[in-house]
C-alpha cells in the first residue's frame, strides 16, 4: 500500500514498506531496502523481490524527483539531500539495520549513504553502478537531458534507449521506444532534469575514496554490454573495497534487472538470505 512520508524539508517521499505495524519490528531485525534507477519507479523492483521471505521487512520508495515524489523549485535534489531523505524515513519506520539492493543510481546513492551513515548498513547491494563520471559518461546524460527538456516521450525515451539496453534486447522487442513511452503517464519530466543534473555532480562527492572505510560486505554487479556505466567501472568499485564479490552479467545491458529478470532476482533472494 502507497504511503506519504514528509522530510524535514518539507518534500513529500512515496514508499510502500510491508510491515503494517511498526512498532512489531524489533530492534535487531534487518530490512531490505530497495533503491531506484534514475528514471525507474519502486513498483519495477516488485517481481524481482519475489523471492525474499513475507516475514522480512521490505522497504520501497521513489526518492524526491522520481515521479510522484515531491519535486519543489525551491528545494535542494543532490545525493547528499537523497541520503538524508532516506535516513529520515528509516528513522520514521524505526529501520536501525538493512541491507540495502540499488542499481544505477540508487546503487550511487547507497554507497553514499554507506560512507555517511554506516551503522545502517547490514550489507550493500550495488547493480551496475559507478562510482565516478568521465567524459564519455557526462556526455550521454547531457543528452538524456536534453531528452527529458523535450517533454515528449518518445524523443525522451531514445535520447537513452541505446546506452540502456543491449543491441540483443532492443532486436528482440518490437517497438521497445514506443512500448517504454506508452508506460511513462505520470513521469516526472522536470524531476528527471533534477536527477540527471545531481548525477552530473557525482564526481564532487570523491566516493571511490570514501568507500575504502566500509566494513560490511558489498556484492556488486556489472552487465557484459553496459553502455552506459561500464564493467570497468564496477571493477574499479571492487578494488576499494575490503570485503567484496563482484559479478558480471552476459549478454545484458545496463538495465540488467529489466533484460534479465530471472537472474537478478535470484541473486536479490541469495543476497537476502545472506547466501551470497
Amino acid at each position: 500500500m502507497k504511503n506519504e512520508f514528509l522530510t524535514s524539508d518539507g518534500i513529500k517521499i512515496e514508499y510502500e514498506y510491508n510491515s503494517q505495524n511498526y512498532d512489531d519490528v524489533d530492534s535487531e531485525t534487518v530490512a531490505i531496502v530497495f533503491l531506484n534507477g534514475i528514471f525507474m519507479h519502486y513498483e519495477s523492483w516488485k517481481i524481482l523481490s519475489k523471492g525474499i521471505p513475507e516475514n522480512v521487512p521490505v522497504l520501497f520508495h521513489n526518492f524526491r524527483c522520481q515521479w510522484s515524489s515531491g519535486c519543489a523549485v525551491d528545494k535542494e535534489c543532490s545525493f547528499e539531500r537523497h541520503v538524508e531523505d532516506l535516513k529520515e524515513l528509516l528513522d520514521y519506520l524505526c529501520i536501525k539495520k538493512a541491507k540495502f539492493i540499488g542499481t544505477s543510481y540508487g546503487g550511487e546513492i547507497g554507497m553514499l549513504f554507506g560512507a555517511t551513515y554506516p551503522e545502517y548498513v547490514e550489507s550493500m547491494m550495488i547493480i551496475t553502478s559507478t562510482a565516478r563520471i568521465d567524459e564519455v559518461m557526462e556526455s550521454k546524460a547531457l543528452r538524456w537531458r536534453d531528452g527529458a527538456k523535450s517533454r515528449n516521450s518518445e524523443i525522451f525515451v531514445n535520447s537513452w534507449l541505446t546506452d540502456v539496453y543491449s543491441e540483443g534486447y532492443i532486436n528482440s522487442i518490437n517497438n521497445l521506444s514506443q512500448i517504454i513511452s506508452s508506460r511513462l503517464t505520470g513521469f516526472n519530466y522536470e524531476g528527471a532534469e533534477r536527477l540527471l543534473e545531481a548525477f552530473l555532480r557525482l564526481n564532487d562527492l570523491n566516493l571511490l575514496e570514501r568507500i575504502k572505510n566500509f566494513e560490511f560486505p558489498v556484492l556488486i554487479i556489472s552487465a557484459e554490454e553496459d553502455n552506459i556505466k561500464p564493467k570497468r567501472f564496477s571493477e574499479e568499485i571492487y578494488k576499494q573495497l575490503k570485503s567484496a564479490l563482484h559479478l558480471t552479467i552476459p549478454n545484458s545491458g545496463h538495465a540488467v534487472v529489466v533484460e534479465k529478470p530471472k537472474e537478478i532476482g535470484y541473486l536479490i533472494k541469495s543476497f537476502a538470505s545472506g547466501t551470497v
